[in-house]
């Protein structure tokens, strides 16, 4: 069974490769570290040099970059650098948390995707494109929190509506896809769709729990992660960027049965009731594209490959004349990597 995302980047531009950073990417052969890879390769960030990291299980994968042959290495005590840029791409929070400290002592720049350094003081929860609503990340740091897809998709759609009408009050539901507990998240679903279809016992390693043609609200007891934990964080990090904006939005995590994008439905009511004109100009920006009212509500495989974050159409609440419903769907893994690359181009030096 298929679960490619289409549309993926293609073309490659050439730049000179003896210029720029040194770059490190911890978790590299995670679906965040192929992402970031693949995006790195394809964008104007300039990369001097690229050295992969990852577990003993990867140890001696061979990749390449910009066409020269890339080996997955082990870390070591003397790994990292002072100045470079270090990405913490694994599937999970432990593989960061476990060589962090030994990027932080070199005076590197840290980038985490994995949300390890949530608690930690001195890191900074931050998204470039939304700087203008959130004012700036604060520069005297190098450890940088990007944070959950989820979360970078309800501040664009909620803080330019606070901005402008005033809110009132949110609710969100967030639909996670398999593919944010990794490459194992994925495998599972597609083996229990398969053993669904033709009678088998399904496999419950990841999830412990039946994930295909399901919507789960939590995971079975031996799952590998607690989705409850998941929603967890994507509050804290939400709290982070915007205390107030989080004290007024309620948030529920669900696990759904696909395998990439991230679907988020909002309601959000206003200081008053507003055209729904108004409400789309002002979500609409270069990064979230908000569809006409006679276009299809857009599907998680629409958003494959893309930067933008799709809206709409806007429906008014057929019950409350000032609040509004939202539906946005985003490429999870694409807008982690865009985001994490961002986060270098402003503060790496």
């Amino acid at each position: 069974m298929p679960h490619t995302r289409p549309g993926k980047l293609a073309t490659v531009r050439k730049r000179d490769v003896q210029k720029g950073y040194r770059v490190a990417i911890v978790g590299a052969t995670s679906l965040r570290g192929k992402e970031l890879k693949e995006l790195l390769e394809a964008s104007s960030f300039p990369v001097a040099k690229l050295t992969l990291y990852d577990d003993s299980e990867a140890l001696g994968q061979l990749t390449q970059y910009q066409g020269e042959p890339s080996f997955v290495q082990p870390i070591a005590p003397d790994s990292f650098q002072a100045g470079e840029v270090v990405f913490f791409a694994s599937s999970t929070p432990d593989f960061t948390r476990t060589h962090w400290r030994t990027a932080a002592v070199a005076n590197a720049t840290l980038v985490d995707m994995t949300h390890a350094l949530l608690e930690e003081p001195n890191a900074v929860v931050c998204i470039p494109f939304l700087e203008p609503l959130l004012g700036k990340c604060k520069s005297n740091t190098r450890w940088f929190l990007s944070p959950h897809p989820a979360v970078i998709v309800l501040l664009a759609l909620l803080l330019p509506l606070e901005q402008r009408f005033g809110l009132r009050r949110a609710v969100a539901n967030v639909f996670e896809p398999v593919s944010e507990r990794g490459a194992s998240g994925i495998d599972e679903l597609q083996e229990q769709t398969v053993g669904l279809l033709s009678f088998r016992e399904l496999p419950r390693a990841v999830f412990d729990a039946q994930v295909a043609f399901n919507l789960l609200t939590r995971y079975g007891e031996c799952s590998h992660t607690r989705l409850e934990d998941v929603e967890s964080f994507v509050v804290r990090e939400l709290k982070h960027c915007a205390p107030t904006l989080a004290a007024r939005t309620a948030l529920r995590l669900l696990q759904a049965p696909v395998f990439h994008g991230v679907c988020v439905s909002v309601w959000a009511e206003l200081g008053e009731a507003e055209e729904i004109s108004g409400i789309e100009g002002t979500v609409a920006s270069s990064r979230v594209r908000v569809l006409c009212q006679d276009e299809s509500a857009p599907a998680a495989i629409d958003s494959a490959g893309r930067d933008e974050i799709l809206v709409g159409p806007v429906v008014r609440d057929r019950s409350c004349a000032s609040a509004f419903w939202l539906w946005a769907a985003a490429d999870n893994l694409r807008l982690a990597a865009r985001n994490a690359v961002e986060i270098a181009e402003h503060f790496a030096s």
